[in-house]
C-alpha cells in the first residue's frame, strides 16, 4: 500500500511538471553553472538551458550587445530562486559629452521568449555588487538600440537648463513649478543629460528596431537595496518590452538614494526626438515598492519617463491583486512624468503612498499616472470602500473618466499568444490570455494574420493555422478593440501585433 501510494506522488508529479511544460518541453531547472552560447543558426540563438541563458548574460556584461542576432527561448527555464545577475548593467548617461560611459552595457539585439517562461527569478542587488551591476536590478538590467543605428550631432544642454525646459512645458506654477525643477535637475545631475541632440534613427515604425525584448513571461522577485532601479523585465529600457508578463515582486529600498520601481520595468529612457522608447501589450501581476530616501516612484508597469513626451505605455494592463506603492509618486500604470500612456487598464487592488492615499501636496498617487501626466483612454478600479485604490486618473488631476468600480465594466487592454504544437496537416488557433482577468467591457478583434514562414504554417483571415511542413513559423496579428474603448490616435505608429509560436511535427 505504501508503495502504490509513494507511486502514486510521483505520477502526480510528474503529471504536475507535463503540464506546466505546455504542449512543447519540459522546464530546464538551472543549478546555478555557466554553459556556453549555443552557435547562432540564420542568426538566431537558441538558448533552451539556464546554464546557456547565464553564458549569454555573461557574454552581454562583457561587452557582446548582440546587435545582429535573434537570442530565442526554446524551452521554459526555472532560475531555482539562484541567485540571478542582470544581463546588462546601466550606471548613467553621457553627460555633457559624446563619450558613451564604458560600464554601460546594453543588451541591443532581439530576445524573443517565443512564449515561454523563466520562473524563480531572484536579483537581490546591493551596496557591496553595485559596481558589477549597476543601478539595475531586473531579469535584463539594460536593453538600447544598437549603435549602428544612432548618428551623432554635437549640441548640449546642461541638467539646470533642460530641468528649467521640462518644468516649463509642463505649464507648472507656484509650488509645483519648483518641485519639478529640483527634481528633473537632481534626476538629470545624477544620470546624464544626454547633448540635445545627440541621436537621430530612422526607423519605421520606430519601435520596429532592435534593442528589444518580447514574447516573454518572468516570475520571481527583485530587489535593489544598492541601486535606484528595480522590475521585472528589463530595469532601464531605452528600447522596446512588448507582449510580455510579470508576476512577482520588485522593490527598491535605500536610505540615501531614489527608486524608481516597475512591474515590466523601471525607467523608459533617451531624450532625443526621433528615439522613442516603448512598453506595447504587456501585463503584470506585482507587489511593487519604491522606497527610496528621496524621490520615489512606482507603478504596476513603469516606474519613470525619462523624457516624458518619448516614452510610450501602450495596451498594458495590471492585474487585481496587485499592490503598488512609494514613498513619493504611485501609478496603477507608471509611477510618474508620463505624457505617453495610451489604452492601459489597471485593476490593482491597492496603489498608495507610504501605505495610504495621500491629501499632502508633494505626494500623488493615480489610477494611472503617479504624477503629472496624462493618460489617454485609459481605465482604473475604484471598488466601493476601497480607501486604498485613488479617484483620479493622475494623482495631481481631476479626471475620473476612466473610473470604473468592477474589474469586469474595465476593458481588456491586452493580448498575449501562447505557443503551440501541431503535426503536418494538422490546424489549430493561437492560445490567446487577456488582461486584466475578469474585463470584460469590449471584444477583441484580429486582423492582418501573418505567418512567418507560410512553407511551414498557414494562417487564415479567421486565425487557424494550418500546418504544412516540419518546422517552426510565428503567427502574428493586429489587435483593435470593439467601440471607443481604444485610442486611434497611435494608428500607424504603434501596433498591437501579439505573436504564437507554432512547432511543427511530421
Amino acid at each position: 500500500m505504501k508503495m502504490r501510494k509513494h507511486l502514486s506522488l510521483i505520477l502526480a508529479a510528474a503529471l504536475f511538471a507535463f503540464s506546466f511544460a505546455g504542449t512543447a518541453n519540459a522546464v530546464n531547472v538551472w543549478d546555478g553553472t555557466t554553459g556556453t552560447v549555443p552557435q547562432p543558426a540564420g542568426g538566431v540563438i537558441m538558448i533552451t538551458t539556464g546554464a546557456q541563458l547565464a553564458a549569454f548574460r555573461d557574454a552581454v556584461n562583457n561587452g557582446n550587445n548582440y546587435a545582429n542576432y535573434v537570442i530565442r527561448l526554446g524551452d521554459d527555464i526555472n532560475l531555482n530562486n539562484i541567485e540571478w545577475k542582470p544581463i546588462g548593467r546601466f550606471f548613467n548617461y553621457p553627460g555633457y559629452y559624446l563619450n558613451p560611459n564604458p560600464d554601460n552595457k546594453a543588451f541591443s539585439g532581439i530576445f524573443d521568449g517565443a512564449g515561454h517562461s523563466i520562473t524563480g527569478l531572484k536579483v537581490n542587488n546591493t551596496a557591496g555588487n553595485f559596481n558589477d551591476r549597476g543601478e539595475t536590478a531586473a531579469l535584463f538590467g539594460y536593453i538600447d538600440y544598437p549603435a549602428s543605428s544612432k548618428a551623432t550631432a554635437a549640441r548640449s544642454m546642461t541638467a539646470a537648463d533642460k530641468a528649467a525646459l521640462d518644468a516649463a512645458e509642463l505649464g507648472l506654477t507656484g509650488e509645483d513649478y519648483y518641485r519639478v525643477l529640483a527634481e528633473r535637475r537632481d534626476f538629470y545631475e545624477a544620470f546624464g543629460v544626454k547633448p540635445v541632440p545627440v541621436e537621430t534613427r530612422s526607423v519605421t515604425p520606430p519601435y520596429a528596431a532592435k534593442g528589444r525584448v518580447k514574447n516573454l513571461k518572468v516570475y520571481g522577485t527583485v530587489t535593489n537595496k544598492g541601486g535606484q532601479g528595480a522590475a521585472g523585465v528589463v530595469c532601464w529600457n531605452d528600447g522596446v518590452i512588448e507582449n510580455c508578463y510579470f508576476g512577482g515582486s520588485v522593490t527598491v529600498v535605500s536610505n540615501d538614494k531614489r527608486a524608481y520601481v516597475g512591474g515590466i520595468c523601471s525607467l523608459l529612457g533617451d531624450d532625443v526626438t526621433s528615439q522613442n522608447t516603448y512598453v506595447v501589450n504587456c501585463a503584470a501581476m506585482v507587489d511593487a515598492k519604491a522606497h527610496g530616501g528621496s524621490f520615489s516612484y512606482a507603478g504596476g508597469i513603469a516606474g519613470y519617463c525619462y523624457a516624458m513626451n518619448r516614452g510610450y505605455i501602450v495596451n498594458c494592463s495590471v492585474q487585481s491583486g496587485s499592490k503598488i506603492d512609494s514613498y513619493m509618486d504611485t501609478g496603477g500604470v507608471v509611477g510618474g512624468f508620463a505624457y505617453k500612456v495610451y489604452n492601459c487598464s489597471s485593476a490593482a487592488s491597492e496603489v498608495t503612498v507610504n501605505g495610504i492615499i495621500p491629501n499632502q501636496a508633494g505626494h500623488f498617487a493615480g489610477g494611472i499616472v503617479g504624477a503629472f501626466g496624462a493618460a489617454t483612454n485609459c481605465y482604473w478600479l475604484k471598488t466601493a470602500g476601497n480607501a486604498l485604490q485613488p479617484d483620479y486618473a493622475v494623482g495631481n488631476g481631476t479626471d475620473t473618466n476612466g473610473r470604473k468600480t468592477s474589474i469586469a465594466a474595465l476593458p481588456r487592454a491586452s493580448v498575449l499568444f501562447g505557443r503551440k504544437t501541431i503535426a503536418v496537416n494538422g490546424t489549430a488557433y493561437a492560445p490567446k490570455t487577456t488582461y486584466p482577468t475578469g474585463a470584460a467591457a469590449n471584444t477583441l478583434s484580429y486582423s492582418s494574420w501573418n505567418s512567418s514562414d507560410s512553407s511551414i504554417a498557414g494562417v487564415n483571415s479567421s486565425g487557424l493555422v494550418t500546418g504544412y511542413s516540419a518546422g517552426k513559423a510565428v503567427i502574428s496579428a493586429t489587435i483593435t478593440s470593439s467601440g471607443s474603448w481604444w485610442s486611434t490616435a497611435l494608428a500607424g505608429t504603434v501596433g498591437v501585433t501579439p505573436e504564437s509560436m507554432f512547432t511543427v511535427t511530421q
